[in-house]
């Protein structure tokens, strides 16, 4: 089971990293790098939904749907601390990607969409920021995607860790259906690292109850992507870099927060 999917580089080029049905029940996920020759990148989203996210830049994206029509220039990125901004657009959607000055990173994730969402831009100050933790395993998450957009599927964001500092702590899982407190979806880690020689580590593992049960830990580096179908999946820096990672979310239900965390750490909430 590949779960870990190593960087593709900065050269420009179009790399799917996984597609829905083949490599994952229910996302996709695509890195675009833009400049050189490669100055500009259409796609039309078909049955997905997509979120755009943008790591360099400038960058402008034009989208049309049936539900409406979007052109939005997205603006450089300063740090990868910095609270950014992402895109929705709708299944159906055709969108235009255009560098503005010499490259721009975006991926694209995406999920089974439905009809009558509008796109929708969600710039830096309509992002829901919050402290998340406590101790060395303090981290800043950003959800871009949730509740303020009426997609089908899609919850996205970002999560920062502080150098040294953990994330996704203590270890929770969103594998079964057990509602409200757990509804089965998958999800999609995508690494940046500030500076970009930096590294960090991911351990997925499944519940001892698990029928196909699997532990694997991950050396990340800077623009690598984990898959998650299933299992706990905590995250730490390496001391002196700050690690970002984008999250992508999308199941049977469509409800953030709704995990289960392993038992034999959740003692480190009290």
């Amino acid at each position: 089971m590949n779960l870990h999917i190593k960087s593709p580089g900065e050269a420009p080029g179009v790399y799917e990293i996984a597609r829905r049905g083949r490599d994952m029940k229910y996302l996709s996920f695509t890195i675009v790098e833009l400049g050189g020759s490669l100055k500009e990148h259409s796609f039309e989203t078909g049955e997905e939904e997509v979120s755009l996210d943008f790591y360099t830049g400038p960058v402008r994206v034009e989208v049309s749907s049936p539900s409406g029509n979007l052109a939005v220039d997205v603006p450089a990125r300063t740090s990868l601390s910095q609270v950014h901004s992402m895109l929705y657009a709708p299944m159906g959607s055709k969108v235009k990607l255009q560098a503005l000055n010499a490259s721009a990173r975006i991926s694209i994730g995406g999920a089974e969409g439905k009809p009558g969402v509008a796109p929708v831009y969600v710039d830096g100050t309509a992002v829901m920021s919050k402290s998340v933790g406590k101790d060395n395993w303090v981290r800043d998450v950003h959800t871009h995607i949730a509740d303020n957009i009426p997609a089908a599927h899609l919850i996205c964001g970002e999560t920062i860790n502080s150098p040294g500092g953990w994330s996704s702590c203590p270890p929770h899982k969103h594998d079964q259906f057990n509602p409200p407190s757990e509804v089965p979806m998958e999800e999609i880690y995508y690494f940046q690292l500030e500076p970009k020689q930096g590294f960090g580590f991911m351990r997925v593992y499944t519940d001892p109850s698990d029928a196909k049960p699997f532990d694997h830990a991950y050396p990340v580096e800077h623009g690598d992507v984990v898959l998650i179908p299933r299992g706990y999946h905590p995250v730490v820096a390496c001391p002196g870099y700050t690690l970002n990672y984008t999250w992508v979310l999308g199941g049977e239900g469509r409800t953030y927060g709704a995990w289960a965390d392993d038992p034999k750490h959740s003692w480190i909430k009290a």
